[in-house]
């Protein structure tokens, strides 16, 4: 349902959680709230929660792992955290930084350990969780991992994904003008600022938003690192269907663009009905240079 390492408010959450009926309000605007089998979890980490509780959700880079809390006067008796620890809900991971209100999405994680009865600083006791979550060091800690200088020339050198998909976002719009849609396509402006990466909609950010240069019709861009399947075939109707509904005139139309290292046997079957989408594999020439 998300990408991880992008961008969400909670009403882009809701409205993809739950799109005919999203939820407001309660416990959606407070640290967790169930939705069906899953557990949306949204945290502050450094800073306080606009209540004014300040608690010590971090990130323990020695271990790799993501440490949380409950809210106050919880205990792992109570049946949602015994649903959680059994694994019988699946928890969506949310950061920020500050009180702003976009979260960022870490993903989802698996419960290591667990410590009833831990005081917070403010004196309130709750459940301290240690949580593993697949690359989450490439997540929080992007600037760390290399770069890349080049899209592939043709030379047969090892050819390996990105390790996360904000990587490739970034690396394609950096180098936009050197891909071959940058022939009819740029990416989108407004106002004559460039604002077509992680493009915010109403259903969740588009990782590229662009426009024919003639500026008329549009192209949505969606990026897997990997492998993609055919559930991204949704995700990219879903955005062309309000880039039509909120940003195209009459004449107007909207096409799109998976990208991904390879597809599986499923998205081919499913483009095959599909031809406002295209298909594009990336691969990354990786060079030392003196």
């Amino acid at each position: 349902m998300f990408k991880r390492g992008s961008e969400y408010t909670r009403d882009e959450i809701a409205n993809i959680v739950r799109p005919t009926n999203p939820p407001r309000g309660g416990d959606w605007t407070t640290g967790y709230a169930r939705i069906e089998e899953n557990l949306f979890i949204f945290m502050n980490i450094g800073v306080a929660g606009r209540t004014g509780h300040d608690f010590e959700n971090h990130y323990d880079e020695k271990a790799n792992t993501l440490i949380w809390f409950s809210k106050p006067n919880k205990s792992s008796s109570n049946p949602l955290f015994q649903k959680l620890i059994s694994g019988a809900l699946t928890p969506y991971f949310f950061a920020r930084w500050n009180q702003k209100p976009p979260f960022t999405f870490l993903g989802t994680g698996r419960i290591l350990s667990f410590e009833d009865g831990y005081k917070t600083p403010q004196g309130h006791e709750c459940i301290r969780f240690v949580i593993s979550v697949d690359e989450l060091h490439d997540i929080i800690s992007p600037d760390t991992l290399g770069k890349t200088n080049a899209i592939s020339s043709g030379v047969e050198i090892e050819k390996s994904s990105f390790l996360f998909e904000k990587q490739l976002e970034d690396f394609l719009v950096s180098n936009w003008d050197r891909t071959p849609l940058s022939e009819n396509y740029e990416i989108f402006e407004q106002n004559g600022q460039q604002c077509g990466q992680q493009f915010r909609t109403d259903t969740g950010p588009i990782d590229i938003l662009g426009q024919r240069r003639d500026k008329s019709d549009f192209l949505v861009v969606e990026l897997k690192r990997d492998r993609a399947s055919d559930v991204v075939v949704g995700q990219t109707l879903r955005y062309m269907g309000w880039v039509k509904e909120h940003l195209c005139s009459k004449n107007q139309n909207v096409t799109g663009c998976i990208i991904a290292q390879r597809k599986d046997e499923k998205l081919d079957y499913a483009l095959k009905q599909v031809n406002t989408i295209q298909f594009m594999r990336y691969e990354v020439d990786f060079r030392l240079l003196s």
